[in-house]
């Protein structure tokens, strides 16, 4: 009528085995997160540092854009690139990855101004860095110039 000892005693056995089994699973999936975390990291702060470019351009681009060229010189980055131009919100684009050493050109559309005025183009890359650029027309050579040009990237409070 009733189980005996030893058959009760095998299903508690039974169930602590399949409890400390779920817990090491989760336990592990838990350890290997936070490991992929740290690395992720430590290869963003690295990026971060290291973020460089050179040789800035900004030529026409048809009647109403212009091209924005410059040389990557950091660590290799995905090359995910949002554009801002004078504030506003223009357009992203993905380069594949960056590559440290070559030059990319990205399109503003609606950046072409033959004003004179000075104009500011921003670049936000995938790891939190911004290159922002002011450029002007200059009508007597009937180009565009490039003047001096900021790079920021975030740092956190350790």
């Amino acid at each position: 009528m009733g189980f005996s000892v030893s058959a009760s005693a095998a299903i508690i056995f039974i169930s602590f085995l399949m409890v400390a089994g779920t817990l090491y699973t989760a336990w592990d999936n838990t350890y290997t997160n936070v490991q992929a975390a740290q690395e992720y990291w430590y290869e963003m702060r690295l990026s971060r540092l290291h973020f460089d470019v050179s040789d800035i351009s900004v030529t026409a681009s048809g009647t109403s854009d212009i091209d924005v060229t410059f040389k990557y010189r950091g660590q290799t980055l995905t090359g995910g690139i949002a554009i801002l131009h004078n504030g506003d919100y223009v357009s992203s684009v993905d380069l594949g990855y960056l590559i440290p050493g070559k030059s990319y050109t990205v399109t503003v559309t609606n950046g072409a101004d033959t004003s004179g005025n000075t104009n500011y183009v921003l670049l936000g890359f995938d790891n939190g860095c911004t290159l922002l650029i002011e450029y002007y027309y200059d009508t007597g050579t009937s180009t565009y110039k490039v003047g001096p040009y900021y790079i920021q990237c975030p740092t956190e409070v350790s």
